[in-house]
């Protein structure tokens, strides 16, 4: 059955590949090793396959790395915002006083009780205003220590695997035998 006629019946082809037997001799008197991870005819154990173990190691050891850092970086801007909401914090305080003092100054200058009332209101609204800016700075900090953490986590739980990999101590499986599973 044709392509056509298949797709115009409903049924599903299925591709093949054809292998002439002059190919498979040629294969065959090449003398290829086997793919990785291919089982050979014979039944013997598979042979690792280690062509790529050094880019593999190196590649691992960059990303091991990359992680520890982007996690010590969010660390620092963590703290950085911490520090900046703080600052914030600190400046809103003062305007809040600031602003109260001058509405009682202008009261003692017999300005108008609601001028003077909407000043107090604003630096009333002020100070509302920092407590949440407390509690953000707190969980920024929070943030830092827990970002601080997981890196020293991953650290401690892939520092050794790390270190082996690249002084090439370890036995390590093949990452064409898991790829597949």
């Amino acid at each position: 059955m044709s392509e056509t006629e298949a797709s115009e019946s409903g049924e599903t082809v299925e591709g093949t590949t054809i292998v002439l037997g002059s190919e498979r001799d040629a294969v065959e008197d090449a003398g290829l090793p086997d793919a990785p991870g291919d089982a050979p005819a014979d039944g013997a154990e598979i042979e690792p396959h280690h062509g790529g173990r050094i880019a593999d190691v190196i590649g691992d050891a960059f990303t091991f790395l990359i992680v520890i850092s982007r996690l010590a970086l969010a660390a620092v801007a963590m703290r950085c915002l911490s520090e900046a909401v703080q600052g914030a914090y600190a400046y809103v305080e003062d305007c809040a006083t600031t602003v109260d003092s001058l509405a009682d100054i202008a009261a003692s200058l017999n300005v108008d009780a609601s001028v003077t009332s909407a000043h107090h209101d604003a630096a009333a609204v002020m100070r509302e205003t920092l407590a949440e800016a407390d509690a953000l700075s707190s969980e920024a900090a929070e943030m830092a220590t827990e970002f601080d953490n997981a890196a020293q986590g991953h650290e401690d739980d892939y520092g050794t695997v790390n270190e082996a990999m690249q002084t090439g101590d370890a036995d390590v499986a093949e990452r064409e035998y898991y790829s597949n599973r």
